[in-house]
């Protein structure tokens, strides 16, 4: 844990958060008293997510046509446009 001024605050910030970055916590003194801390933010953890339950998943598709392979060309044809 490091420590700095109010003054290292205002004139020595770009610093300070370079030590946040670094994973430090930093405590903020004024007139030897600490009066405040910064402590880097957690990373949010990636939320896994189950596709296998998913309503686009699940759908029954047994009652609906398949296309041919002419016909898929065809959709993606159309779909690909002037990009």
């Amino acid at each position: 844990m490091k420590t700095a001024t109010v003054r290292d605050l205002r004139n020595r910030y770009t610093s300070l958060l370079s030590w946040i970055g670094a994973g430090e916590e930093i405590i903020i003194t004024q007139r030897g008293k600490a009066v405040a801390r910064l402590i880097p933010e957690r990373a949010a953890s990636a939320r896994r997510v189950d596709w296998s339950q998913s309503p686009a998943v699940k759908r029954d598709r047994s009652g609906e046509r398949v296309l041919t392979a002419k016909e898929s060309a065809n959709l993606l044809h159309d779909a690909g446009g002037k990009w």
